[in-house]
């Protein structure tokens, strides 16, 4: 709902708090790894920076179900093809991966990472169609590249 005043670009508080909100896990966890100092394979950093990388993959998962949802509800019949197949590929890649993250935890990270950094050019195309709100991009960048970094720092440091 627009507030009195605005022009529907301002970014609603609740989805900017709980966007913040979304990097407290990661941020979390590259503190832990980073503590743990000389020891950051002992179980508690090993165990929060894998639980890190999970929920980094639930989250590029989640904005896929963000994708279909828009694509569902908003595309026209030409659109929704492209987009529901766009709208796969996030979870796909989370579950790939998860599955590299037990034997080979610093790649999964890194690619991982470089999933997210590249999830605005999709969310700039829904802001370009206009099937997302005008506050969209000003959300989703920001909240995107913090997560990608912290996934590339998560994932340095379990190298």
């Amino acid at each position: 709902m627009i507030e009195r005043g605005e022009d529907g670009t301002r970014v609603p508080l609740a989805a900017t708090v709980l966007g913040a909100a979304g990097l407290l896990p990661l941020i979390l966890a590259l503190f832990v790894r980073l503590a743990g100092g000389v020891y950051p394979d002992t179980p508690i950093p090993l165990m929060i920076g894998g639980l890190a990388l999970s929920y980094a993959a639930l989250i590029l998962s989640f904005l896929g179900g963000i994708w279909w949802g828009v694509a569902a509800t908003r595309a026209t019949p030409e659109q929704l093809p492209r987009l529901m197949g766009i709208a796969v590929v996030p979870t796909l890649v989370a579950l790939l991966v998860v599955g590299l993250a037990w034997n080979f935890p610093a790649i999964a990270s890194i690619t991982l990472a470089v999933a997210i950094a590249l999830t605005p050019l999709v969310d700039r195309d829904l802001a370009r169609r206009g099937l997302v709100p005008v506050w969209w991009m000003r959300l989703r960048l920001p909240l995107s590249l913090a997560l990608a970094a912290l996934t590339l720092g998560l994932g340095l440091s379990l190298a």
